[in-house]
C-alpha cells in the first residue's frame, strides 16, 4: 500500500501583494493520483475563527456577568449600611469607601459586558451628522459641568448625510466624549473638546479632538483592545465598545495623531442618500 500523502499545513505567499493561502489536497479518484487543490485565504479563515471565538466568549461573558451581578449588589448594599453606622472610625470608613468605589467600577464592567452581549443588530438610516452632533452636544452639556469640560462643534457644512444607526452613534460619541473628559486635559485645566463634522475623500467623518497631553505611541496600538486601560478607575471597555459599534455600522474608528498635541478620534461613515445621489 502506498504511503498516505501528508498535507502541507503551512501557508504560502502568492502574488505581489503578499497574500497568504493555505493549500488543501483532495484526491479525485481512488485509481489514480489526480488531485484537486484548494487554496484557502488565511485572512478569511482567521476572521471566521475569530468570529466564532468572540461569539463563544460573548455568551460566556454574559453568563458570568449575570452571576456576578447579584453578589456584587449585596456587597455594595452592605457597604452603604456600614458607612451609615456611627461606630465606624475614620480609617475604617475610608476602607468602606474604597470597597464601594470598586463595587461601582466592577458593576460598570458588568454593565458594559452585558451591553455587548445583548447588542442589537445595527439598523442604519440616513441622518444629518451636523444636526445629530449639535443635539448630542446640547444633551451632553446638561450632564457635564462647564468646569469639567467645554464642548463645541466645528465645521462649515450646513448638513452632512450619513448612513448609521443613530442609537449606536450616540453611544460612540458618548464614549469618546467621556474619554476626552477624563484624559484630554492638562493638569489643573478643564477639557476642551471639539467635535468636527466634515467630508473626507467623499465619506462623511466626525472627529473628536482635545488639547490634552495626547496618547503615547506605546499605547496607541492597544487603544481598542478590551479591558486595556491606563486608569486605575477605568474599565477598559469604552473605546472597545465604540470600535465594535462602528464596525457593526460599516464605519471605521481610528486614532489620528495631531501635530500640535492632544488626541483625536475619527469616525468614518458611509454616505447618506444625499451624498450618494
Amino acid at each position: 500500500m502506498a504511503p498516505q500523502r501528508q498535507e502541507r499545513r503551512h501557508p504560502l505567499t502568492i502574488g505581489d501583494d503578499g497574500n497568504e493561502v493555505l493549500p488543501r489536497f483532495t484526491r479525485l479518484l481512488a485509481t489514480d493520483d489526480t488531485t484537486l487543490i484548494f487554496l484557502d485565504d488565511t485572512a478569511l479563515v482567521s476572521r471566521r475563527a475569530e468570529s466564532l471565538t468572540l461569539a463563544a466568549m460573548g455568551r460566556f461573558s454574559a453568563s458570568l456577568a449575570h452571576e456576578i451581578r447579584n453578589p456584587l449588589a449585596a456587597i455594595s448594599y452592605a457597604t452603604q449600611l456600614l458607612e451609615e453606622s456611627h461606630a465606624i472610625g475614620d480609617s475604617d470608613r475610608r476602607l468602606l469607601q474604597i470597597v464601594h468605589q470598586q463595587c461601582l467600577r466592577t458593576n460598570a464592567i458588568v454593565e458594559s459586558v452585558l451591553s455587548l452581549a445583548r447588542r442589537e443588530r445595527a439598523q442604519p438610516e440616513s441622518v444629518d451628522l451636523v444636526g445629530l452632533v449639535r443635539a448630542f452636544i446640547e444633551d451632553y452639556r446638561q450632564t457635564c459641568p462647564e468646569e469639567n469640560a467645554s464642548l463645541r462643534q466645528a465645521g462649515r457644512l450646513p448638513d452632512v448625510p450619513a448612513m448609521v444607526d443613530p442609537r449606536h452613534l450616540q453611544q460612540v460619541l458618548t464614549a469618546l466624549a467621556n474619554n476626552a473628559v477624563r484624559h484630554g486635559h492638562q493638569p489643573g485645566e478643564a477639557s476642551r473638546i471639539t467635535i468636527h463634522v466634515a467630508v473626507h475623500d467623499g465619506s462623511p467623518v466626525i472627529e473628536i479632538g482635545d488639547r490634552g497631553p495626547g496618547i503615547p505611541d506605546a499605547v496607541q496600538a492597544q487603544l481598542f483592545r478590551p479591558f486595556f486601560t491606563t486608569s486605575e478607575h477605568g474599565t477598559g471597555l469604552g473605546l472597545y465598545i465604540a470600535h465594535e459599534l462602528c464596525r457593526a455600522n460599516d464605519a471605521r474608528l481610528e486614532h489620528v495623531s495631531l501635530p500640535g498635541g492632544g488626541a483625536c478620534f475619527r469616525i468614518t461613515l458611509r454616505g447618506g442618500r444625499a451624498l450618494l445621489g
